[in-house]
C-alpha cells in the first residue's frame, strides 16, 4: 500500500493545502506526520493516496506555499518504507 505525506512549514498551511487539494477533487485528510519524516518542519501534513499524485504535485507546486515537501510512504509487513519525492 503506498500513500503519500505533503509536508508544510506550518500548521495553517496545512489547513490551507488540505483545502485547495480537496476544492480540486483529490481525497486527502490532515494528518500528524510520521516521526522518520518529520524533522524539521510542523508536524501536521496532508495524506493522500498515489491515484492523486500527479493532480498533488501540481497544487503543491502553484500553491505558493513556502517548504514544502513531498514523502512516499510504503508499508510492509516488516515496517513502513519513507522516500523523499522531488516536485
Amino acid at each position: 500500500m503506498e500513500s503519500y505525506y505533503a509536508g508544510v512549514e506550518s500548521r495553517s498551511h496545512s489547513f490551507i493545502l488540505e483545502r485547495r487539494m480537496k476544492d480540486e477533487g483529490i481525497v486527502c485528510e490532515i494528518t500528524y506526520m510520521p516521526r522518520q519524516i518529520m524533522t524539521d518542519l510542523c508536524n501536521l501534513g496532508v495524506k493522500f493516496k498515489d491515484e492523486y499524485l500527479n493532480q498533488a504535485i501540481d497544487i503543491i507546486r502553484h500553491s505558493g506555499l513556502p517548504g514544502c515537501k513531498l514523502y512516499r510512504e510504503i508499508v510492509r509487513p516488516e515496517g513502513n518504507y519513507y522516500y523523499d519525492v522531488h516536485i
